[in-house]
């Protein structure tokens, strides 16, 4: 292209001997003055050729015929799409998507600034809404860099339910994943990191992650725990607020999530406020003074609030009952002398001062045990016993007194083989070989007292409780004195009558099959050596009712498990560890039995959800079994006593005298954060008639009783969540039906066959009859499909689709078409991304139609999926490059400014991906 016209100040041009350059001058007979790496010079105007800008490049290069329609469309749908109104609620993942989910998705989602406290009530889905933003930012094309702070005994929760539901690619940072910073910064590196709290709060960390490049958006879980407070007028900020206060300044978009953000202290709510609005309020008292402007950063959601789609009541009725027994003599006897052992196992601890961390970690692990069964405590002492045989022969051989070391391994393998049921021949001997070798290795690796301390805390997750088990086992370089000799006298004890619970557990499932034979009941048991007893008892009282066992695993194992126990003749008991407590849904279920009771009453809550959530139809029927004259039994007890002296002085009792739901778990929640059960059992083993236990309870409840007023008066004027705000999104068919048709259209491209089947399904198959992708716009009949895909736009398909079609060579997206009515003239269709006050960035697509003289055409703006249908034009007419650059390029401009997109002084980009030639 020589022509001078457009060669002209600022236009980038290329040269065969100087490479690419800038004109710096107009062009003056047949010369030029440009600009080029080794400095100005003059060159010919017929020796340059102009770099096209890319809008240029489209319009320049417009192009007809059907394939080519059919791709310029594709194009600009993958820009589209993802910002469609109801983009929230059209998300893959297989989930019950509820209103006020998808209403608060949007409101984030569409926001700016975004930042927020979401402070819904427990197991209305926080998690869900968090992947939700996440979700539909990364489609908007608003998300490249996210970070995710947790609570260490959640990271992995995260992580799967961000990846194995949402696809979302997070990667865990720091010692529990792959991430690490030891040669680089990985905060440079990855751009979307999930990590614990306590892992990113140290000072290095910080300095790291303030040297990496700015996150789109950090979210914090548990933000309770971001607390500053003020003490004889000084100000205390803890590493964890520091934390985040350090990252507010270093991220666009801020979030925090708690469902008990408000710990009774005006002062720490007002520093929680400060770090996502430091303007919103002066002082702790502007803040309860003028609490309605807390409605501009808080969402709060109550149970009350949400609703199913139809607006009929989202949660059934709950009946909680707790059913307490008195161990028989034999377990008493066994009890009071596993009581002594762990007395003197935490006084030696004590005794040992930080040497003694990693014993005083175990004894509680064995406490947690014991409260569970004495089958479970059984099975861990039974394997200590081996361990602490293989450490003796460990500490023999360093000494090299052979004869001592050979004696100890025998014992060892003799144990091993009583243990595992392992035959005295060969194999058996092999195998008995095996695992006391596995074990030798165990023990001399040793275990953290970091790693301890997060397995016996009350916030250890699912995995680490389960793997509890173990290191109580595998940690003896801190031993009772004679402690193997005290654990056969405590074996020798062992009741050998089945247990009192256990009696009553069978004699109740008894009950209930007479009245229905098909009733099916989940049993939540936190140790193995519960759970593998149950299922025996069970099994042998009722052959023909079959059990299902959850004892961990990945997603995958869970949902199989899931699957299994839903079958119409599939087993009627599902019996969980702690791995059951969070991922599944059983709400076809309605009975559930507590063998054991958590320490964490929070968790208990959890496992009930397992049965009471959406989609349970009656009423969920929850027995607690309570040894009520064990120390975890008299202080649940005790605990549920005063829950109920609260509710009754708060008229927060139902017809059956229990306490009403939502004050449960508002207390319960503000309780969480007064009380270290771990420590409050842990005392109580010194402390049999609970006398100092009693006082520390009731104090740390009256104290969670007044937050939880104190709370209720702050936020009284917040909105709640109304069924009309939901309306605009309900009807999600229109939206569904254009990702239908995106990728019929996209899949036909690329000539893969695309057709519907019965009850809603849809086939994608392809000419080498590979693997069909089968999928469908249902989102219930998704759920109970294992095989069938919920399609939505952030599924893997749709999302490469996009991907691929959004980055279409600039030649090729430019369309000329036939007029159906005599009208002429250019569409041209804008990605848009706008900078706000606070450099926030939104995307948005702009249609702007004009005719030849310029004169708008606002039938065109809005129809501008017709203009692509219409038939392919052969004329062949000049490039509309005077259109382009002196007409709806400065267009733009104004019209952003006309419709509110754009602030005053800020800047846009704007990005053609569609150009309409009608002819």
């Amino acid at each position: 292209m020589t022509e001078e016209l457009t060669i002209i100040p600022g236009q980038r041009i290329r040269h065969a001997e100087f490479g690419e350059g800038v004109v710096v001058a107009a062009a003056t007979n047949g010369f030029v003055r440009a600009f080029f790496g080794g400095g100005e010079r003059q060159v010919p105007v017929v020796s340059i050729t102009p770099i096209l800008g890319r809008s240029e490049q489209v319009v320049r290069n417009v192009g007809s015929g059907e394939r080519r329609n059919r791709r310029a469309w594709l194009a600009y749908q993958a820009h589209a799409l993802p910002l469609i109104e109801s983009a929230a609620a059209l998300t893959s993942a297989k989930i019950d998507l509820l209103p006020h989910q998808v209403v608060l998705t949007h409101r984030i989602a569409t926001a700016s600034p975004r930042r927020y406290l979401i402070a819904d009530e427990v197991g209305l889905g926080k998690t869900i809404e968090s992947a939700l933003i996440l979700r539909e930012l990364a489609s908007r094309g608003e998300l490249n860099r996210a970070l995710m702070v947790v609570p260490a005994g959640l990271v992995n929760n995260w992580h799967r339910e961000l990846n194995e539901v949402f696809n979302l690619d997070f990667e865990v940072f720091g010692s529990q994943g792959d991430v690490t910073d030891r040669k680089s910064n990985a905060f440079v590196k990855h751009d979307r990191l999930i990590a614990s709290v306590d892992t990113l709060k140290r000072k290095p960390r910080v300095k790291r992650l303030m040297d990496a490049p700015l996150w789109d958006l950090v979210i914090f879980d548990e933000a309770q725990h971001l607390t500053a407070s003020k003490s004889g007028g000084k100000l205390k900020k803890t590493d964890n607020y520091r934390l985040a206060e350090s990252l507010r300044s270093h991220c666009r978009d801020l979030i925090l999530l708690s469902a008990t953000p408000h710990q009774g202290d005006h002062y720490r709510f007002y520093m929680l406020m400060q770090l996502l609005d430091p303007t919103l309020f002066t002082s702790p008292d502007d803040m309860i003074e003028n609490r309605h402007r807390l409605n501009s950063i808080i969402f709060r959601r109550t149970k009350a609030d949400a609703c199913r789609p139809d607006g009929s009541t989202l949660f059934a009725r709950r009946w909680v009952h707790t059913e307490s027994f008195v161990m028989s003599e034999v377990e008493r006897e066994f009890y009071n002398d596993l009581h002594v052992y762990l007395m003197d196992g935490f006084a030696l601890a004590k005794q040992q001062g930080n040497k003694g961390r990693a014993l005083g970690f175990v004894m509680t692990i064995f406490q947690k045990i014991a409260a569970s069964s004495f089958a479970a405590v059984h099975r861990t002492l039974r394997r200590r016993l081996i361990a602490l045989t293989v450490q003796e022969g460990l500490m023999h051989d360093s000494k090299l007194d052979i004869d001592a070391r050979d004696a100890a391994f025998a014992e060892a393998r003799q144990l091993i083989q009583r243990e595992f049921h392992l035959t005295e021949d060969r194999l058996g001997q092999i195998e008995a070989e095996r695992v006391l070798a596995d074990l030798k290795r165990r023990i001399v690796k040793k275990m953290d007292d970091d790693d301890l301390a997060m397995l016996s805390s009350e916030y250890s997750s699912e995995t680490e409780t389960t793997a509890s088990e173990d290191s109580a086992i595998i940690a003896v370089e801190l031993a009772l004195p004679e402690e193997r000799q005290r654990i056969r006298d405590l074996l020798t004890k062992f009741p050998p009558e089945t247990e009192t619970k256990v009696k009553n557990l069978i004699n109740a499932l008894g009950t209930l099959w007479q009245q229905d034979s098909s009733e099916r009941v989940v049993i939540f048991a936190t140790y193995l050596g519960s759970v593998e007893m149950l299922g025996e008892e069970i099994e042998r009282a009722y052959p023909g009712q079959g059990v299902v066992v959850l004892k961990g695993g990945d997603h995958g194992t869970k949902l199989s498990a899931e699957k299994r126990f839903k079958q119409p003749n599939g087993p009627r008991v599902m019996i969980c560890t702690a791995a059951g407590r969070e991922g599944i849904n059983l709400q076809h279920a309605r009975v559930l039995f507590n063998f054991d009771l958590p320490w964490n009453p929070m968790d208990l809550e959890q496992r009930i959800g397992r049965i009471h959530r959406y989609g349970q139809k009656h009423t969920a029927q929850v027995y607690n079994l309570v040894l009520s004259d064990t120390i975890e039994g008299k202080i649940f007890l005790l605990l549920d006593d005063k829950l109920k002296e609260i509710a009754k002085a708060l008229g927060k009792v139902d017809e059956h005298g229990e306490v009403a739901e939502d004050l449960r778990s508002q207390i319960l929640g503000q309780l969480s954060e007064r009380l270290s059960y771990e420590s409050l059992y842990a005392q109580a083993v010194s402390d049999p008639e609970l006398k100092r236990t009693r006082l520390e309870l009731e104090q740390a409840l009256s104290n969670a009783s007044e937050a939880r007023n104190v709370v209720y008066e702050l936020f009284q004027d917040l909105d709640g969540f109304s069924l009309n705000d939901y309306q605009p999104f309900s009807d999600t068919s229109e939206g569904m039906d254009e990702i239908v048709r995106f990728v019929r259209t996209a899949a036909e491209d690329e000539g893969k066959a695309f057709r519907p089947e019965a009850n809603g399904v849809f086939v994608v198959t392809t000419p080498d009859n590979g693997d069909p992708l089968r999928f469908t716009t249902d989102r219930d009949s998704s759920i109970e499909a294992e095989n069938i895909d919920l399609l939505g736009l952030d599924h893997p398909n749709v999302v490469q689709y996009m991907q691929r079609f959004r980055s279409l060579p600039d030649e090729q997206i430019g369309i000329r078409v036939r007029s159906d009515d005599g009208r002429t003239g250019v569409l041209s269709i804008w990605h848009v991304t706008t900078q706000g006050e606070r450099s926030e960035t939104r995307n948005q697509m702009l249609s702007l139609a004009v005719n030849g003289e310029g004169q708008r055409i606002p039938s065109w703006e809005k129809q501008v999926d017709r203009l692509f249908q219409f038939s392919p034009a052969s004329s062949n007419s000049e490039p509309q490059i005077d259109l382009l650059t002196e007409l709806l390029e400065p267009m733009i401009h104004r019209e952003l400014i006309h419709r509110g997109f754009l602030a005053e002084n800020r800047g846009y980009d704007a990005r053609l991906v569609g150009w309409v030639e009608v002819v």
